[in-house]
Formats: structure tokens, sequence, C-alpha cells
């Protein structure tokens, strides 16, 4: 109330309210950037910054409701889907989710030997195929929009996956619990270890 009562709609517009109609036309991660691009100039553009916000919204929100009860594990997948479904994605984005992977990787029964690595190589390959179109665009002078923007598909539907395959092996450990939530569950782990 301090904020907007001393810069009024301002505040309101630059905090909250421009994210949602954020659009940006340099290419990034972001599945949304050639639409975006190619209508960044049209009377199209607001609406098109507004309803990729929707798929968005919905999953960030969906997650809370599935997961909200292990706290931490809630945190990690409403980052993880916030990035992947974000109109602009650039590779600081990965840092919010990622440092989030040692809290809750001790309750994930998904061993990393053999799926644990394959959803870090799908993870960097997918990344590698947008990289490459990146460089022949930046670097090189190629015309790879069309190329890059399929990339940035094969990002989302890398993301899609990788996150579908952590949730399916994360044992959700509410933050409060009879057990001593999650605390006491990791507190337990160790003693079991240490035997």
């Amino acid at each position: 109330m301090l904020m907007y009562n001393v810069y009024g709609d301002e505040f309101l517009e630059e905090t909250y309210l421009y994210h949602i109609v954020r659009k940006d036309h340099r290419h990034n991660y972001s599945m949304w950037f050639l639409p975006i691009y190619l209508r960044f100039s049209s009377s199209e553009s607001l609406a098109m910054g507004f309803l990729s916000f929707i798929p968005q919204l919905a999953v960030v929100v969906m997650l809370g409701v599935s997961f909200g009860t292990d706290l931490y594990f809630a945190v990690f997948a409403q980052t993880f889907g916030f990035v992947a479904y974000n109109k602009v994605c650039t590779a600081q984005y990965f840092m919010w989710y990622i440092c989030f992977l040692p809290i809750i990787w001790p309750f994930n029964t998904q061993k990393f030997i053999f799926k644990g690595a394959l959803v870090v190589g799908v993870w960097f390959g997918s990344q590698a195929i947008y990289l490459q179109q990146a460089y022949k665009l930046e670097f090189l002078g190629e015309n790879t929009f069309n190329l890059l923007w399929l990339a940035s598909m094969v990002i989302f539907i890398a993301n899609n996956l990788i996150l579908s395959q952590i949730i399916a092996s994360q044992r959700i450990v509410p933050f409060f619990g009879a057990t001593g939530g999650r605390q006491g569950q990791a507190q337990a782990q160790i003693a079991k270890k240490n035997q």
C-alpha cells in the first residue's frame, strides 16, 4: 500500500501488470518468442502477451494445489512450470528451480545412474539443439528463426517430460506432519544411512 500511495498506478503497472502482458521480441528459449516477434508491432501483440500468460498461470496454480502440502516440492514444481511456460526465458531463469534440487532430491526415488542421467541428458541436449540454431542466427547471420522456434518447442517438450518424470518419482513429504514433517523425515533418513 505504501508504494502504491507513493507511485500510484505506475507501481501496479511496473510490478505486477507488466508481467501479464510482457512481450520480448528477441529470441530466447521460450516457445512464445517467434509468435511474439512476428506480431510485435501489430495490434495483436498485446493480446498475444496476455494469452500466453494463461497456460502459465494455469500450470502454476495446478502444481501449487496438487503439491501444496510439500512446500519445498511445490515451490520447485511451480518454479519449474513457471519457467517452462514463461513467454521470456533465458539461461539464468534455470537457476530459479535448479537451486531447489538439493532440497527435493533426497525425497526422489529416481536413481541418478540411469533415469537421472537420462533426464539431465535430455535437458542439456534440448538446449544444445537450440544453441546450435542461435549460434547460426547470431554469429553466422543465417535466417534460422523457424528452426530456432522448433528448437524452443523441443525445449518446452523436454521440460514438460522432465517435470513429469520428477513428479512421478517424487515422494511427497508434508512440510508439517505427525512424523515431524520434512525435517523429521530427513533426520530419519540420515539416521538410517548412518547405521
